[in-house]
């Protein structure tokens, strides 16, 4: 039985090779090979190979989100609970992954001592039941906006879909997914992304007064340029939050329009971010508090 299987495209080959070598030499036994012996059809072999990991790491890029077989082995992964998403570049995951917490790897240069790679493979080897190594490397800070340094006892992502973010996740997811509504959002992701908006304002708010005379006569620009840059994250949150209780994702958009006509939108909105979402899977994707 192999450790980890590795789903990718054939655009993506190089980079899973690799990111297959790396996870060997941490001792992780790997299939990502796609040649199918003589004789075999993929259902029957890569199909076996699937069922028979402990893991399955789904390489999202541009190319692979377009792919009907990665999607299929990520289907069958999220279904048997082995999904691992690793984002390879800054493509949204396709509609019905986005809530399980992906690796994030778009700036792996193929160094094991990478911060993104460290942490991959110390979640790994807690799913996957892996022995720990005595002494693990040091990572180092990339200084990238999605990378962040961590010591050996730094905390990994969890690879079920319970997978309960910190903030700081939590606001990365909302701005990688920008303007995609797809899936579902908990309260708490919705919440901290509101708190981070508002924080924003706060200070757009403050440099406005300092720097433009803001509240004597000039004007708010630094507010307006935020409030502009992050509507559509705010939105995408707030769709998602609608999936999470089972509602219409364009019922926001009533939600907005309540608010400029009557004002019964704020709470019609505020009323849908506090309710608990739907403890099963709908029609908008799997519970992502869901164990």
């Amino acid at each position: 039985m192999a450790d980890l299987f590795i789903s990718y495209s054939r655009e993506d080959a190089q980079r899973a090779q690799a990111l297959a070598a790396a996870l060997e030499s941490e001792g992780f036994d790997v299939f990502w090979d796609r040649e199918i012996p003589p004789g075999h059809t993929w259902a029957e072999f890569l199909e076996t190979k699937l069922n028979d990991c402990k893991r399955v790491l789904v390489l999202w890029s541009g190319a692979s989100t377009q792919s009907q077989w990665v999607r299929e082995e990520a289907r069958m992964g999220r279904d048997r609970g082995k999904l691992v998403p690793v984002m390879l570049d800054a493509s949204a995951p396709p509609f019905g992954f986005g809530e399980v917490q992906a690796a994030n790897l778009a700036d792996w240069n193929g160094r094991r001592d990478h911060a993104g790679f460290q942490r991959l493979v110390a979640a790994l080897r807690t799913a996957t039941g892996a022995p720990q190594p005595q002494a693990a490397p040091q990572p180092h800070f990339t200084g990238s906006s999605n990378t962040f340094a961590s010591g050996p006892a730094a905390p990994s992502f969890d690879p079920s879909p319970s997978a309960a973010g910190s903030p700081v996740d939590y606001i990365q997811k909302c701005l990688r997914m920008y303007a995609n509504g797809n899936g579902r959002a908990r309260r708490s992701e919705f919440w901290w992304f509101a708190l981070f908006q508002f924080g924003v304002g706060v200070v757009a708010g403050i440099a406005d007064a300092v720097f433009f005379g803001y509240g004597q006569g000039g004007v708010a620009a630094l507010t307006l340029i935020t409030a502009l840059g992050l509507l559509a994250p705010g939105v995408s949150v707030m769709a998602r939050r609608f999936h999470d209780v089972g509602l219409n994702g364009w019922l926001v958009a009533a939600g907005y329009a309540g608010i400029l006509l009557y004002g019964l939108g704020a709470i019609f909105l505020l009323v849908v971010a506090l309710i608990p979402g739907q403890p099963k899977p709908n029609q908008y994707g799997p519970d992502p508090k869901a164990a």
